[in-house]
């Protein structure tokens, strides 16, 4: 806990001069408070019991004015504190979200979007209040404890010492009620993030949901871990109503300790009334701090468990980077070699010994069954994955010694399921060219046969399309994504099953259009229907992670084999439909 507190003190760092100043205005603010009582007691002493009236005018002005002070400095310190506070929480979040912009495709392949969402706001505002509220807290009480118990000692060290008895049984009492709190917290931010990894998904399938009337199951799944946050933070409440109300009795039991203890002193003739309304003015400034331990500790455990959670993403790092002496290409032409190249997920074999060599402006076709690595080969070009064996080089230069940046940007990436932003049609295809005029973009779609959509859209290439593409087709969706590729020019093209949402003609007039506009380039397709890939230069078959085939569209054929028996097969289920008709 203390290591994480610690890190969360240094975010001040940036802002100390600030921190300090507003730490300065409220000692100043305490002063002013532990003067008062002081003035007190001079009131009763001297005007009251001695009559000497004529002090009551400067006392009255001095009381004023010390509230004054303290409102003044009140406010500055407040709002200091929170701009800071603010500040420091843009500071987090951006660089959160900077730091998850670096984070390789294996992170995302395993942490889900919700409980990224609950790091990034309900975490991130647990530890700004923290900064905001609780760090003033500890030190505003720690100091009103300190100078009053100091104050206290002047006036009578024996009632002060009466009133510090019960000050070891409550820390007990706050480090008992600490150990029990955390891991509670710790449960309820878990189970919140599981909470939002359920909302988040369940919203962005609704479709899906209604599509099957699931809609009972969802919510009573939703109900489920619901109930499970409920539970928990019945229980972290539980513990709080069985420590705070004792801990405030505790420290209630302060005041009639000190009257009694007082109105002794007095009897004996040890201090004067003077003395004893003093120190019972000090008492609530003694006796607050050990009230507020139960809600210091409340928050600083909030803070610490969602602080872990934010630095567990920031720690992990990115394994993914480039190296200081990390070049590129004089010239990108899309030359790619696999020398050798194995991968795996895990201890979860995917790729096993490929060789495979693609020259600038060829066209190299990747078929399999389901799960043969078909997908995993192409995304392993911008190295979005590190191999475990082998190299590859795209002009040349290994990956591993590229700059990523360069190497992404002339590699045109276009995925089955196109993902679209929630944004223009126009903006969505210049997504990789942010700057790319209205020329381009037309032409980019004209490539992708998407301008045909676009101009009977309600505002043309400004029609705004919904969360993740909605309100488009699939293929209308595959169609924006190539324009999206294309736009960039890239020196290599993938096309993972780009297509498939399209018919049969769309899908060969689109080819016809690319192999004009992508001449010269590296094109690399992974498709199911034969149609697509059987004009390819080179056409790879994999099987359980190797290559088992390879070969032009006739080669394969003659060979008989794996590729031949695909052709056979969509041949067949087509005149069987045909037939059916």
């Amino acid at each position: 806990m203390h290591g994480t507190l610690g890190r969360i003190l240094k975010l001040y760092k940036p802002y100390k001069r600030i921190v300090i100043f507003a730490l300065i205005l409220e000692v100043i603010n305490i002063v002013t408070r532990l003067i008062g009582p002081r003035l007190t007691a001079t009131v009763v002493n001297d005007v009251i019991t001695d009559g000497k009236y004529e002090m009551l005018g400067g006392l009255c002005i001095a009381i004023m004015a010390l509230t004054v002070i303290r409102s003044a400095g009140n406010y500055i310190r407040a709002m200091s504190f929170h701009k800071v506070s603010q500040d420091i929480a843009y500071d987090i979040r951006t660089g959160l979200y900077d730091h998850l912009q670096k984070m390789q495709w294996e992170f995302y392949d395993k942490n889900r979007v919700g409980e990224i969402m609950s790091r990034m706001t309900g975490d991130l505002n647990n530890v700004r209040n923290f900064l905001c509220n609780t760090f003033y807290s500890i030190f505003t009480n720690s100091f009103c404890f300190v100078g009053s118990f100091v104050f206290m000692m002047f006036m009578s060290w024996q009632v002060t010492l009466m009133v510090l008895i019960m000050a070891p049984v409550i820390a007990l009492v706050a480090w008992k009620f600490n150990k029990k709190i955390r891991p509670v917290f710790r449960e309820v931010r878990e189970q919140n993030a599981v909470l939002n990894t359920r909302t988040q998904e369940d919203l962005s399938g609704m479709h899906v949901v209604k599509a099957y009337a699931r809609e009972d199951y969802e919510e009573s799944r939703f109900e489920h871990d619901n109930r499970n946050l409920l539970n928990k933070n019945l229980r972290a409440s539980y513990i709080w109503s069985n420590y705070m109300p004792f801990m405030d009795m505790l420290s209630q039991l302060c005041t009639p300790i000190t009257l009694l203890g007082g109105a002794i002193m007095v009897h004996l003739g040890h201090m004067n009334i003077g003395e004893l309304v003093g120190v019972t003015g000090y008492i609530w400034m003694l006796t607050n701090p050990m009230r507020q331990v139960a809600n210091i500790i409340n928050a600083s455990a909030q803070a610490v468990t969602s602080a872990e959670k934010i630095y567990y993403y920031t720690d992990l790092g990115a394994s993914i980077k480039e190296p200081e002496d990390a070049v590129s290409p004089e010239e990108f032409k899309g030359h790619v070699e696999f020398d050798h190249v194995t991968f795996a997920y895990g201890d979860k074999p995917v790729l096993r010994d490929i060789c495979l060599e693609a020259k600038p402006g060829e066209t190299v076709a990747v078929m399999g069954a389901t799960g043969s690595g078909k997908s995993t080969l192409i995304t392993l070009l911008g190295r979005f994955y590190d191999i475990q064996q082998g190299s590859i080089r795209v002009d040349g230069i290994d990956v591993k010694k590229q700059k990523l940046k360069p190497l992404r940007q002339h590699i045109g990436y276009v995925q089955q399921e196109s993902f679209l932003f929630s944004d223009t049609i126009a903006d969505n295809i210049r997504y990789g060219e942010p700057d790319a005029d209205m020329d381009r973009v037309r032409q980019s779609a004209e490539v992708a046969r998407a301008d045909e959509f676009i101009d009977e859209a309600p505002h043309g290439y400004d029609t705004v399309v919904g969360e993740r593409g909605m309100g488009l087709s699939g293929g209308q969706k595959q169609r924006t994504a190539i324009a999206r590729a294309v736009l960039l020019s890239p020196s290599i093209l993938i096309l993972d099953d780009s297509t498939s949402a399209v018919d049969m003609e769309t899908e060969y007039e689109i080819q016809q259009r690319l192999k004009t506009v992508l001449k010269n380039r590296t094109t690399f397709i992974i498709a199911h229907r034969i149609s697509s890939v059987k004009n390819a230069d080179q056409i790879i078959v994999l099987k359980d992670g190797a290559i088992a085939e390879r070969g032009r569209h006739r080669e394969l054929m003659a060979l008989g084999g794996i590729y031949a028996g695909m052709v056979r097969d969509q041949m067949s289920s087509a005149v069987k439909v045909e037939e059916a008709v």
